[in-house]
């Protein structure tokens, strides 16, 4: 009699622990689904941002020549950093947007101007690019692009 009480109860203890088990699977598969769900809504955004900056529409959005010339306008990048139009509003965002311009030489400017990013969640898409001046002058750099959501104010 007494092996049957113990196999009874080994049976019982088995049971609990799936079920433990499970719960702990299903719930660590629910928060992480959550988050890698959120940082691929941030990346989706930042990749259409960067198609808008890459099109030849005109300022405050793309600041490519045309088409066919994906080379961006010193220019017009200017005239997007100094503006004065929220990264945010210009590009149609329901995230804070903020990017940055540089050569592989130089700072050309960010925007918006002397931001300082507080985030719990950002996503960075960096893009080469080559900058053309009014002179016809290129230059090899990067943009990179940070879609973000912000800390709430207190």
């Amino acid at each position: 009699m007494k092996g049957q009480y113990f196999s009874f109860d080994a049976v019982i203890g088995a049971s609990i622990f799936i079920l433990t088990l499970v719960a702990i699977m299903s719930y660590w598969y629910g928060v992480s689904g959550s988050i890698e769900q959120q940082q691929s809504m941030l990346a989706k955004e930042a990749i259409r941002i960067a198609d808008i900056l890459y099109s030849p529409v005109a300022v405050p959005y793309g600041v490519a020549f045309d088409w066919n010339d994906r080379r961006l306008s010193l220019e017009k990048v200017d005239s997007l950093c100094y503006g004065g139009v929220p990264p945010r509003e210009a590009m149609d965002s329901q995230y804070e947007v903020a990017m940055e311009f540089n050569t592989r030489t130089a700072f050309i400017c960010d925007w918006p101007i002397d931001t300082e990013i507080e985030a719990n969640e950002i996503y960075k898409l960096r893009r080469v690019a080559t900058f053309v001046d009014e002179d016809g002058d290129s230059e090899t750099g990067y943009v990179d692009i940070y879609v973000y959501v912000p800390i709430p104010a207190n």
